[in-house]
């Protein structure tokens, strides 16, 4: 999902929501977010988005980032399941 701003005179600040190794863990962090509206962006490092598409999984993390003004309630609704 991607961040869309032609609507919104609001200004985009990324923060890191958290980030895992654990592919698992991506998946119910995403569709959590996905379920409540809240637009994200996936980080990797070195090849890690080539190791995910491949494996899977990614030996070197994956940040998840999301809107600054979506942290506190993105925060609440992991926290409640993981």
């Amino acid at each position: 999902m991607f961040f869309k701003k032609e609507d919104s005179k609001e200004d985009i600040e990324l923060v890191n929501l958290k980030k895992t190794n654990n592919s698992y863990e991506l998946s119910i962090i995403e569709s959590i977010l996905k379920d409540n509206s809240i637009p994200y962006i996936l980080h990797d490092y070195e090849s890690g988005a080539y190791m995910r598409i491949y494996t899977g999984t990614s030996l070197y993390g994956t940040d998840i980032m999301i809107n600054k003004s979506d942290f506190e309630r993105a925060i609440e609704l992991i926290q409640g399941v993981l």
